[in-house]
């Protein structure tokens, strides 16, 4: 498992624009499921392609168990993004072999079982509903058994039957291996149900406004009492919160600095 140390101070996509990030400072501890929370553009997305480095560092760092990440992360790391981004002209079991092209046929087959999916090995993607395709996604990036483990608002068009089960499943397999997560997502009801913590972020350029801890015990339900009133309780004294907007808000954030 890793730890995450992230310190951007700032990032821009070109010369004389306005930065889409920074300053901002926090830690994700080992095994910790941490989401991102905060108005579009904000810098959420960018922030997860920086920890995958499928983006630049402009000024700051991210270390992984102190390791500094220089070009490919030093550890095992999967990506869910809002889309299954699965192949069409694979069936299931090839797709999940992408990733892991030396799985044995009851590798792939348990890992499907246990994300709802047991015979459906042989099928095309076209051949599954939106929900099972995300199924799909889900079954692949815990194949690899990631240290690290990214999802950038993945069951954002699901329906909420649907989104509902998968994260719960989510949840599942987060506890049984223990990754760190780091979670973006718009919705503070998923972001209570599936995290430890909550970072949320301001309006762009993304800066850490509030670093909040979910101390609900599990399994959490939206229409529980203590859910509600732990949502209102936030809301009530941290006005301007999900706009990412600082006004009201007493600062609380991982107090290491930038490293």
């Amino acid at each position: 498992m890793v730890n995450l140390k992230i310190a951007i101070e700032r990032k821009s996509y070109a010369k004389n624009m306005p930065d889409v990030l920074g300053p901002l400072a926090f830690n994700v501890s080992q095994g910790e499921f941490v989401s991102l929370v905060g108005p579009s553009g904000t810098g959420k997305s960018t922030l997860l392609n920086m920890i995958a480095g499928l983006e630049p560092i402009q000024d700051g760092s991210i270390r992984f168990n102190d390791q500094l990440l220089a070009g490919s992360p030093p550890c095992k790391l999967s990506y869910i993004f809002q889309q299954p981004r699965l192949m069409p002209w694979l069936i299931v079991a090839d797709n999940l072999r992408l990733v892991m092209p030396d799985s044995a046929p009851f590798e792939i087959e348990k890992m499907l079982d246990k994300v709802g999916l047991k015979g459906k090995s042989d099928c095309y993607p076209k051949q599954l509903s939106g929900g099972m395709q995300r199924r799909v996604s889900i079954a692949r990036a815990f194949l690899t058994r990631p240290d690290v483990l990214l999802l950038d608002e993945p069951f954002i068009s699901l329906d909420a039957p649907n989104a509902h089960r998968l994260r719960s499943l989510l949840v599942e397999l987060w506890l049984e291996h223990k990754t760190t997560v780091v979670f973006v997502t718009h919705d503070l009801n998923e972001a209570i149900q599936l995290s430890d913590r909550i970072i949320f972020l301001s309006s762009s350029p993304g800066t850490v406004l509030l670093d909040k801890e979910v101390d609900l015990p599990r399994p959490r339900a939206d229409e529980d009492i203590h859910f509600q009133n732990w949502k209102k309780h936030l809301l009530s004294q941290n006005p301007g919160l999900l706009e990412g907007q600082a006004d009201g808000i007493e600062y609380e954030s991982f107090s290491g600095g930038f490293i």
